[in-house]
């Protein structure tokens, strides 16, 4: 598995949540301006990962209105990770919470393809188009979250 040095932070850069003993996955959090929480994740979202951040996201989802999950920095994207985002939209959806979802590299997106998430999900190409959210129409998303053009 890989790992991922977070100990350099340039300027405005979040901080990293200290990671438990054993974590492979550092996530950061920031509130943004438009009081949406933002929550980043970096490296592999696997069955060995994925249940810390399923917890810190369902306690995410309970304190806020506008949670985005930017997945940018995600590696690996297993079936643990797709099981994660199906329990957290739920659960964000039975909270009134809006749940935006940053796929941008082809290991999320691809699956996210194959498992028709991309017909359910709230799904942007960066954060910035994730925080104006709530004010786009529905279906205003990816513009065709199908076509790999812009998977890496």
């Amino acid at each position: 598995m890989a790992s991922v040095d977070v100990t350099t932070t340039v300027a405005a850069r979040p901080a990293p949540i200290a990671p438990a003993p054993g974590e492979l996955m550092p996530v950061t959090s920031r509130v943004a301006p438009s009081s949406a929480l933002v929550v980043a994740v970096h490296g592999e979202m696997d069955a060995t990962t994925c249940p810390l951040l399923h917890e810190r996201l369902i306690a995410h989802v309970r304190s806020t209105r506008h949670l985005i999950l930017d997945l940018a920095g995600v590696s690996f994207f297993g079936a643990a990770g797709l099981t994660v985002l199906v329990v957290v939209r739920e659960a964000a959806l039975l909270a009134d919470c809006r749940l935006c979802v940053v796929a941008r590299t082809r290991p999320v997106r691809l699956s996210l393809m194959i498992t028709g998430l991309v017909d359910v999900l709230d799904l942007h190409t960066d954060v910035t188009e994730a925080l104006v959210c709530p004010d786009l129409p529905a279906g205003a998303r990816l513009v065709d979250p199908r076509q790999p053009g812009d998977l890496r």
